[in-house]
C-alpha cells in the first residue's frame, strides 16, 4: 500500500493531537491540562475539516 506525503503528514498531525489530548485529559485538574485537550482536539480535527472543505468543494 502507498501512501502519499500529504496522506503521512495528515496521520502525522491527527497522532500528534491524539497526544495532546491524551497528555491533556491526565492532567484535566489543571488549567493547562484543559486547554491542552482544546488544542489537541482543534489539531486533530483541523485535517479532517480541511479534507472535507477540499473533498466537497
Amino acid at each position: 500500500m502507498n501512501m502519499t506525503n500529504e496522506n503521512i503528514i495528515v496521520l502525522i498531525i491527527c497522532v500528534i493531537g491524539f497526544c495532546l489530548l491524551g497528555f491533556g485529559f491526565t492532567n484535566r485538574d489543571r488549567n493547562w491540562g484543559v486547554a491542552m485537550m482544546w488544542i489537541g482536539l482543534v489539531t486533530m480535527l483541523g485535517p479532517i475539516a480541511w479534507r472535507l472543505l477540499t473533498l466537497f468543494a
